[in-house]
């Protein structure tokens, strides 16, 4: 008899590694801009006002735009995995990490381009964000769970 790997709740039905619910939360957070997009069109009244508080230059927007395309390829990559199960098209779940590790690193290489623009100047939100896109890296490097969720969606077929 096999030991599992992880606790019980972290398998589905068929017995395959669900994805680490933080998976979710980073890749949410990587596409921010989509989603802050998003609450935007869903706001009919003033829908630019609120792009305006985020994204100041409309440029930032297209940058957010063109950072967070790794994140919903991951995100597409996970929901349409058992899609990807019994084609030959299997090598994409070794995408997974790497385009994550992308992401954050041009978030971050983002984020030292606002800092440079701003003389340095200390600002909380800067602060935080860089303080969220260094744990994302460090659980994408270090994640049990993902790293054998990928692995898993090699020996798994439906």
């Amino acid at each position: 008899m096999a030991k599992l790997l992880l606790p019980l709740n972290h398998y589905d039905e068929a017995g395959r590694i669900k994805p680490p619910r933080f998976f979710w939360w980073c890749c949410l957070f990587l596409a921010k801009s989509y989603v802050i997009f998003v609450l935007s069109l869903s706001n009919f009244r003033d829908a630019d006002g609120l792009l305006e508080i985020f994204y100041p230059r409309q440029s930032e927007l297209y940058i957010g735009f063109g950072i967070g395309a790794g994140a919903l390829l991951a995100i597409t990559l996970v929901a349409y995995r058992e899609k990807w199960w019994d084609s030959s098209w299997q090598f994409l779940r070794w995408l997974i990490k790497p385009c994550l590790v992308l992401t954050v690193l041009l978030d971050l290489f983002h984020q030292s381009q606002i800092l440079i623009g701003q003389h340095w100047r200390f600002s909380w939100a800067t602060a935080i964000l860089i303080l969220f896109d260094f744990v994302i890296f460090y659980w994408v490097l270090k994640s049990r769970h993902l790293r054998y969720m990928i692995a898993d969606w090699a020996d798994k077929q439906p």
